[in-house]
């Protein structure tokens, strides 16, 4: 096997769209992070046909190599970006390129390493991007020892915490701790490595030269992706903001779903319409899209 493909028999991307949009509208993906799912967004989706400014949208959700049950294999093809452009390949031709990406944690890492890269095309992008819970620092020595040493104990944390949030008032704390080491065997060294390569290379990212809106979310209680990164991340960007929500960790769009979803529909309402839908737009070319 070509140690880039997946493992035979699991698809290592499964599109959902998830709500109708009851009018013109962007087409949102939403993208979960590391050792995840598209369960990550269940709230958020649940709120969106009664919200205002998140109704006139289109949601698609995105399960994707590095969730908890994708191929094994996913960590071996060395640039994990592509795994971001061939999904946004696969919307496009299934249903229609995404005019705005939702992305979490790692998967914003990925969507912001695949907007500076060499790759992206200096005339047509998305026309928004969300990062939620962004992992950047901007200069090399600001990662040391240390930052190797603590990391990995601070990334079974969260697991830890994506589960409690995920299984709300059915959660079992005395189990939490057991789960997040069983993900993390999961993950693997390869898929740690993906994304600590990933987080080193953050200060050579082009964040200057995308001129996409931006829209970063934090939550100011966030162990891991502390809310000074995304300060700082949001310093280096010309057409961004910072959105940080109070009292909320790591998984800011299911702990507070309602306070996520206002940000977000505050971002969407500068987000114009579809082109498609006041007639058939062409589909453009996925260098063209980013």
């Amino acid at each position: 096997m070509n140690p880039a493909s997946p493992a035979v028999g699991i698809r290592p991307v499964l599109l959902q769209q998830r709500t109708i949009s009851d009018g013109p509208g962007p087409r949102v993906l939403l993208m979960h992070g590391m050792a995840d799912s598209s369960t990550i967004w269940d709230r958020l989706c649940a709120l969106a046909p009664q919200h205002a400014a998140l109704r006139r949208a289109e949601f698609h959700t995105a399960e994707l190599p590095w969730r908890g049950t994708g191929p094994p294999d996913w960590a071996h093809r060395p640039q994990s970006a592509s795994w971001l452009a061939e999904t946004l390949e696969e919307l496009a031709e299934t249903v229609g390129p995404a005019d705005v990406v939702v992305a979490h944690s790692f998967s914003a890492m990925l969507l912001l390493d695949l907007a500076c890269g060499s790759s992206a095309h200096p005339g047509h992008r998305l026309q928004g991007m969300v990062l939620v819970s962004p992992f950047f620092r901007p200069r090399p020595e600001d990662f040391g020892w240390d930052t190797m040493t603590g990391l990995p104990e601070q990334f079974v944390r969260t697991m830890e915490e994506g589960i409690r949030v995920a299984a709300g008032s059915r959660s079992k704390p005395e189990l939490h701790r057991a789960l997040a080491e069983r993900l993390c065997e999961t993950i693997g060294p390869y898929g740690w490595s993906r994304f600590f390569e990933l987080y080193l290379r953050t200060p050579w990212l082009r964040t200057t030269e995308v001129r996409t809106p931006v829209l970063v979310v934090s939550g100011t209680e966030d162990r891991i992706a502390v809310t000074g990164e995304a300060q700082d991340l949001v310093a280096r960007m010309p057409a961004a903001a910072l959105h940080t929500i109070e009292e909320t960790g790591h998984f800011p769009m299911a702990e507070q779903p309602a306070r996520f979803a206002d940000a977000l529909g505050g971002f969407l309402r500068r987000i114009p319409a579809a082109p498609e839908a006041a007639g058939e737009r062409p589909r453009p070319t996925l260098l063209e899209r980013i």
